[in-house]
Parts: structure tokens; sequence; C-alpha cells
């Protein structure tokens, strides 16, 4: 048995943390995730620094914001002169493996031993394929089941892959990294039976729509687009009930590899880590999909650690401050005994926790925007054009408020005391509350020490990748 510990990172795609049971939705089957709560470590207030895919995974890689890396948007790659996490510990003696949807074709290649990538042909490719062509391409919000079993979806599919990967790791005498990246719950919302019938949509309470309440006009924009007025209350449940089971077959896919790793007698040293790159609306705000917004629901996300079965470590602790995911940088490189980088922008998580669990941060930052690609309304799997900011959007939350720069449709804030679903604008009034005012300030600030960190790093920004018929 290697004496560094092996870490496996399973991740799931567009799971909000409103959508978890270990963090109080009873109508979310999750046991595998509810029980690595239970033996491990739950963090109930984990924020991603960005809504999308590419910029939010880039920061958990290169352990810095979007605003450094510059990866805002899905048609950037990452940066080709910050080290990424898997290098550095295949630096340092770690066999790295990756599979699924690990933005393959966005530069976060660097540093894996072996790749499964769903964008190339084979089994993987095949089962996605099959997914997107049973949605709809007219709304964002189709969903169903798919004419198949369960072990020949795409979550299975890779999972038989990752077990591979497993054994190829154990034959290497090395210690390892797993990365494995579930499609699931990304639209379009289809999934194998059983999990298309797993939870009843007539049980399942439908989200606030609100009314006006000083919206911005893209989100009007983005509910035409999405075709919001054409679905119904029946609509919405069965999206959230198909989203949910989709949640379902991933969980059920996590165990298993938990399970083959236990069967290879690799858990008493193996560091599990369960996250997901972001949230969806899944009806709330009568939206769906996700789209370049800074909102609690696509920001607020699951992540458990759970420790290798022969350490004393924490178990059963639930930690509610504020958590940000590029804190995953520097506390896998601290697992893994990797020296962690000066400019990283997180804190070491285990480290945090042994010292008194003090508050890291009482606020947390995230970036999304700046696209002037020719990409329009994506469906049946991504944002319809509307989403889509040409300017930078900046915001700020804390446990009170939230704020939104937003240079092309105005800014936005809200109480998230009275208004947890964000639907009601406070700078629709014509003063502004102090306490935004103070998120105002502190959104200047931290773009300051951003801006300056990637002036002191000299980052090389990755192709922008706008060619038109190239993205």
């Amino acid at each position: 048995m290697p004496h560094k510990p092996n870490i496996v990172y399973l991740m799931s795609d567009q799971q909000k943390a409103s959508a978890a049971g270990f963090l109080g939705n009873p109508h979310v089957p999750t046991p595998f995730m509810d029980e690595m709560a239970a033996r491990g470590i739950a963090f109930s207030n984990a924020y991603v620094p960005s809504s999308i895919c590419t910029p939010s995974r880039t920061s958990v890689h290169t352990g810095v914001h979007p605003l450094v890396h510059q990866v805002t948007c899905h048609q950037n790659r990452a940066p080709w002169n910050l080290p990424q996490l898997a290098e550095l510990l295949a630096r340092n003696g770690y066999y790295t493996c990756v599979a699924g949807h690990y933005e393959q074709k966005r530069n976060l290649t660097r540093g894996w031993h072996e790749q499964a990538s769903f964008q190339l042909v084979g089994p993987l490719w095949n089962a996605e394929s099959k997914q997107y062509q049973a949605g709809r391409r007219d709304v964002g919000w189709s969903a169903g089941g798919l004419d198949m079993d369960a072990s020949e979806g795409t979550s299975a599919l890779l999972t038989d892959r990752a077990i591979r990967m497993i054994d190829q790791a154990k034959a290497s005498g090395a210690p390892f990294f797993l990365h494995v990246c579930y499609d699931d719950p990304h639209p379009p919302y289809f999934v194998p039976r059983p999990y298309d019938t797993l939870v009843d949509p007539d049980t399942l309470p439908l989200p606030p729509k609100g009314g006006d309440g000083g919206r911005p006009e893209w989100q009007f924009r983005c509910m035409q687009d999405n075709g919001s007025s054409r679905a119904t209350d029946d609509d919405v449940r069965k999206v959230m009930a198909i989203y949910y089971g989709m949640i379902a077959y991933a969980d059920a896919q996590m165990r298993r590899v938990y399970q083959a790793l236990g069967e290879r007698g690799l858990l008493e040293n193996t560091w599990f880590v369960i996250g997901a790159d972001h949230g969806d609306y899944a009806g709330e705000k009568n939206l769906f999909n996700k789209n370049e917004s800074l909102y609690e629901c696509l920001l607020h996300v699951p992540l458990i650690l759970r420790a290798p079965d022969n350490m004393h470590a924490p178990r059963g602790l639930r930690i509610d401050r504020f958590i940000d995911t590029v804190d995953l940088f520097p506390t896998l490189l601290s697992l893994a005994g990797v020296e962690v980088p000066e400019y990283a922008q997180g804190t070491d998580l285990l480290g945090w926790i042994e010292n008194g669990a003090e508050p890291i941060r009482d606020a947390v930052f995230a970036q999304v925007g700046d696209y002037h690609g020719f990409l329009k309304t994506t469906f049946p799997g991504g944002m319809p054009e509307s989403g889509r900011h040409p300017s930078l959007l900046r915001g700020a939350r804390t446990a009170d408020f939230s704020y939104i720069r937003d240079p092309d449709y105005g800014d936005e804030a809200y109480d998230l005391r009275h208004d947890p679903f964000e639907l009601n604008n406070l700078l629709n009034r014509n003063a502004s509350p102090e306490p935004i005012e103070a998120l105002r300030r502190r959104v200047d600030a931290w773009e300051e020490r951003c801006l300056q960190l990637r002036k002191e790093l000299g980052v090389v920004p990755g192709d922008r990748g706008f060619v038109e018929g190239w993205e």
C-alpha cells in the first residue's frame, strides 16, 4: 500500500445544493451521498466561482478565479502557463486518470496519464448521443425516460470505464488520482429506466415563479427562448422529477466506484471527494438549464470529503461556513503532500478544520460572461442565446445579501433572508441599501486583487475560440 493516499474525485454536472438529500431535500434519492456525508465532512455552503462548466472547472484545476485565469465563458480555453492539478500530482509521483465530461476540448487535459472523454468516439459518445437525440430543440425543458436499462446509460458506462482505470492505477503501484466526471443531471433531462419513474412528479412542490420584481430584461427573453410560457405546472414537475432521477442515477453509479475500491482493498487508503461543477434552474425563476448569470441555484453546490477507512479524521461533521471550490486545489495537493503554489486563492480545508474552522471568508465571489462568439441557442443540452452576456458579470454574496454587477442589463441585488429565490431586485427601488453598497465595494476590491494577481503571474490566456465554424 503506497504511503501517500489515493484520491477519488466524483463530480456530477449541474447538481445544485438544493437537490441533495443530505442537504435537506427529501424528494431526491441520494443514499450514497447521504451515507458519505454521514461518514465524512459535509459542506452545506459550498459555492463555485462561476455558473457554467468551463470557468468553474478551470478554477478547481488551477486554484484561481475566472478573473485570474480568464476563462469566463464556454468558448475560452484554460491558460497555458498555469499548472493544473493533475500536472502537479503527476510530477509528484501520482498516477492520474480522468473520465467523462472534463472539458477535453478546453485545455483541461494536461497531466493525465489516462483519459476517456465523452467527446471521443466510442461507447460513452454513443450513449450520450442517444440522450441528446431524445431532447427537443424548440424548448429548454424537454424531459423523459430513455428506452434503455440503467446499465446502458452514460453514467453506468462511465463507471465501467472508471473501474477499469482503477485496475490500471492499482497495477501502476503508485498512489493515484481518479477524477470521474458524470454528465448527469446535465440536460437534456432524460434518464434510463427505472430512474425515469423513481420520483413521483405529483409529490413535488413547485418553486415560486415570482412576478416582475425588477427582473432584468434578459430573463424575460430567456423565458421566451426556453419556451417557459409553454411549460405547464405538470411539465415543470416532470422536469424536476427527471432531474432528481438523473441525480439518483449518478448517485448509484458513484456507489459502484466506491464498492469497486472496497473489493480491491483500496478504501483504507483512499480519500473521496464528491461535488458538482455548478447548479441548474430546474424550474426556478421559470427557467431551466443554466446561463451566464450568478444566482444561488447556479452557484451553490453539494460538497463532501470522506477520509480513508484507516485514518483518524472527522466523521459526520457538517460545516456551515462559506466554502469556495477553489479551496479544493490546495486541499487535494495538501492531501497528496504536494507543495501548494503561493498564488492559490483557496484554503486547505482539512488544515483549516484541524485549526478550529474559524471563518475563511464571510462572502463568496463569482464571475461569468464576456462572450463574443457565434453560438446561438444550443438546445437540447445548452443554453438560450439570450442567456449569454457580452460583458463580464461579477458578483458577491453573503449570508444575507447578493449583488450582481451586470453592465449589459443593469445591476441586481437581493435580500436572501426574505427572498431566497432572488425574485425581487432591490435595485429596482430608488435607493440602494448600505449592505449592497458595501458589497459593491467588495466586488471592486476583489476584482482589483484578481487583476493584480493575473499581472503578477503573467497569465497567458488560452485560445478564445471565437472563430465561426470552429466553436
